[in-house]
């Protein structure tokens, strides 16, 4: 009797033990499912009812407009939109605005002025042009000035190069890359190259003397001088800087073949300012079909090198101005592309949050 009573009460606790182990299993798949279930539920419904993105930050207040040089600006008589989809792409609802850093006048700015130009070997008393802008000559190894504003560093250096034959004997002229981290390096040696141009891949042409004039050479072996154009680099490696000019960068520079290193610099201008990279707001903007009409209206700004009677658009995008002369914010614009070297710029931030460009 006693092993009976044992048996049974084996055979019960297996039985017993089979069923937690069925059920214990039956509820872990079950959580397992219900969990993925529930996760893709919330994420379906999240998907077909998006958070509303917080709003603009707007955080300077109303913008001061855009100035434009209308003295440059030719507008066509006629525009004929014939974009390669037949309709404008899609485009955010806002952009990041960038506060410039503002030079002010200091007690440095004198000395800081004459070490930069003692780094590029001009070493004699400068002759002052104004209260702000200083110039310095010198002979070798070509006749060269050098003027600099000490408060802004916005400087030119400019050569007799047009008038040294010697220099279009058999040029030696290095490639893109090179020619771009010669005025780089240039910039650099005294620590006038920012983070942002540092990064920026530049733009070459290789060009040749034509009278006294460069123009494009027909082909590399045909090229005595390279011009290089550098803008700082693309906001959010995306929206691309412009200036007043098609083909001109906040840098330019012209290398020529017939000298080496940085001496084959003949020509540089620096219209760098600096900005605040870590204090930005976003601001809404204003529709791309806004901005059509506006530059229609002959309201926009088209660069000079266009001269046609008729724009045709092939390309709209979006990028940001950034002047030859100072202005508080860089911002947004949409940029128009089109045939005959058109390039048309109207300011893309919303207009109840900047004042009309000027």
């Amino acid at each position: 009797m006693p092993v009976t009573q044992n048996t049974s009460s084996l055979a019960r606790a297996t039985m017993v033990g089979r069923a937690v182990v069925k059920w214990g299993v039956i509820s872990l798949v079950a959580m397992i499912v219900g969990r993925v279930l529930v996760t893709s539920l919330v994420a379906f419904w999240k998907a077909m009812n998006p958070p509303k993105p917080e709003p603009p930050t707007v955080g300077f207040g109303i913008l001061p407009g855009i100035v434009f040089d209308e003295s440059l600006s030719k507008s066509p008589l006629s525009y004929s939109l014939e974009l390669p989809t037949g309709k404008f792409p899609t485009f955010p609802d806002r952009a990041k605005v960038f506060l410039y850093s503002q030079a002010t006048p200091s007690l440095l700015a004198d000395q800081n002025a004459k070490d930069i130009a003692n780094t590029y070997n001009f070493v004699f008393t400068p002759e002052a042009i104004d209260e702000t802008v200083y110039r310095w000559t010198k002979s070798q190894p070509l006749v060269t000035v050098f003027e600099m504003d000490i408060n802004t560093n916005q400087f030119s250096l400019t050569t007799d190069f047009m008038s040294r034959p010697e220099l279009l004997a058999s040029p030696k002229l290095p490639d893109g890359f090179q020619a771009v981290s010669v005025v780089k390096q240039f910039l650099s040696s005294a620590s006038l190259l920012p983070d942002d141009v540092a990064t920026s891949s530049g733009e070459i042409t290789y060009q040749k003397l034509v009278g006294r004039t460069l123009q494009p050479a027909v082909s590399v072996s045909d090229a005595e001088f390279i011009k290089i154009e550098i803008n700082r680099s693309a906001v959010d490696g995306m929206y691309p800087m412009f200036t007043p000019y098609k083909d001109r960068g906040i840098i330019h520079a012209i290398i020529a073949g017939g000298l080496s290193g940085s001496n084959a610099i003949v020509e540089l201008e620096y219209n760098y300012f600096p900005t605040f990279a870590n204090f930005t707001h976003t601001y809404p903007l204003r529709s791309v079909q806004s901005a059509w009409e506006i530059l229609q209206a002959g309201e926009g700004y088209v660069v000079p090198e266009f001269s046609a009677e008729k724009a045709i658009i092939r390309s709209v995008r979006l990028g940001y101005f950034d002047n030859f002369v100072f202005q508080p914010y860089l911002q947004p614009i949409y940029v128009f592309e089109g045939d005959d070297n058109f390039l048309g710029y109207v300011p893309a931030v919303a207009p109840e949050f900047a004042q009309k460009s000027l």
